[in-house]
């Protein structure tokens, strides 16, 4: 673990001597694509989260559930998708076979066998997530936090449910207010990836961008994204996508649906998220 991320999810844990609310709750996602390949992955990702909110921050764990449907050669990182190889056998150890599958490991001579749809299910890399707010918004400044996490390896990486190795990564959050009820936001930040031996992976960054709209005195939001994650191997295509959530709140709950759409070849086609949280 880095010393910065390590600081900052301390910081997001001591933030308040006084805890105002825990917040439970799951987002069940299911995405499809092909991930720059020839053929589609299927991914259900279910994470179970538990969220801690502090004065000036909050600590998160999220404990997923997920199965990777295809032949395309993927991986799951935190909650994302990432594209490692190009078809047979699903998993991390695609990458070193795999991403020269653009020339080929083969001989000439030799017959490719057919490539056959598998199903892996299990789970998930367990993520703790902290945040902690710098500053809150005042004449014309905006609201910033800066975010950190920390991966755990708890997914079997020979099956392609994780990497096998731990990740950690930090970012920073901006979010002004435009003025009736209209919020611009902007998050972005870099991970490092562990990387399993002999394979060679970037330490990816990520932002989006977006705007929200509340409405009904603030019970519904309505927001649009554009995301971009690039590729964590060397040579593939970068992940781009927009996503559009619809969030409803009251008494204590909040309901999300989210569509996504993929904006270049190294993202899902399309996702769909429904989410439910309870604040108590």
């Amino acid at each position: 673990m880095g010393k910065g991320v390590m600081l900052v999810a301390l910081l997001a844990i001591a933030s308040s001597a006084q805890a105002q609310s825990w917040q439970v709750g799951t987002a069940p996602t299911f995405l499809t694509g092909s991930y720059g390949a020839d053929s589609h992955t299927d991914i259900f990702y279910t994470p179970i989260t538990a969220k801690r909110l502090f004065k000036d921050g909050d600590v998160t764990v999220v404990v997923p559930y997920l199965c990777v449907t295809g032949e395309t050669g993927v991986t799951i990182v935190g909650d994302s998708a990432i594209r490692t190889g190009s078809t047979g056998a699903i998993g991390t150890r695609d990458v070193a076979a795999a991403r020269p599958a653009r020339g080929s490991t083969t001989t000439p001579s030799a017959v490719p066998a057919a490539p056959t749809v598998q199903r892996q299910c299990g789970l998930g890399d367990v993520v703790l997530r902290g945040r902690y707010y710098l500053l809150d918004e005042r004449t014309w400044f905006p609201t910033i936090a800066v975010r950190a996490h920390i991966k755990a390896p708890t997914a079997d990486a020979d099956r392609g449910l994780g990497t096998g190795r731990p990740d950690e990564g930090i970012g920073l959050e901006v979010t002004r207010s435009i003025g009736g009820g209209l919020s611009a936001m902007a998050d972005g930040g870099y991970t490092v990836i562990g990387r399993p031996e002999g394979v060679e992976f970037n330490r990816p960054w990520w932002y989006d961008v977006g705007l929200g709209q509340d409405l009904a005195r603030g019970a519904v939001n309505v927001s649009v994204f554009l995301e971009e994650y690039q590729a964590i191997v060397p040579g593939l295509p970068d992940a781009r996508d927009v996503l559009a959530a619809l969030t409803l709140k009251g008494r204590g709950w909040q309901a999300q649906v989210a569509a996504q759409f993929g904006a270049s070849e190294g993202a899902a086609e399309r996702g769909l998220t429904v989410g439910i949280t309870r604040r108590f």
